[in-house]
Formats: C-alpha cells, sequence, structure tokens
C-alpha cells in the first residue's frame, strides 16, 4: 500500500499502482485518479466545506 500525502490529507492507493487512489474525508471516500482527486480537494476548500487537515505527527529523531 501505498500512502501521499496531499495539502494535509492522506491518499492512499492499497494496490500499489498508481492509477487509482482513494481519498477518505470523514464518511466519504472517493476512489479516482491522482488529478482527479486534488482537483476535488480544490474544489471543496473553495466551498469551505473540508475539515481543517489534519497536522503532521512528526516521529522523534535520535537524540545526540
Amino acid at each position: 500500500m501505498r500512502k501521499l500525502i496531499y495539502q494535509g490529507f492522506v491518499l492512499t492507493n492499497p494496490d500499489g499502482l498508481t492509477n487509482t487512489w482513494c481519498l477518505t474525508i470523514g464518511e466519504q471516500r472517493r476512489v479516482g485518479s491522482l488529478f482527479e482527486l486534488r482537483r476535488q480537494i480544490h474544489f471543496y476548500q473553495e466551498l469551505g466545506i473540508l475539515p481543517p487537515p489534519k497536522p503532521l505527527q512528526r516521529r522523534p529523531g535520535p537524540q545526540h
């Protein structure tokens, strides 16, 4: 499985192929190409109906 973080939203690719991605927002799940899902994210952001993106959880680095 591949994961891609785009503007705070996680796009997953369970098949490992690059032509189909899944975007889950709340209870809705969208499946499509990376281009289509990016376009939907921008559209929903313009409408103001997307929840705020989750902040990334940084892993603690090695201590020196």
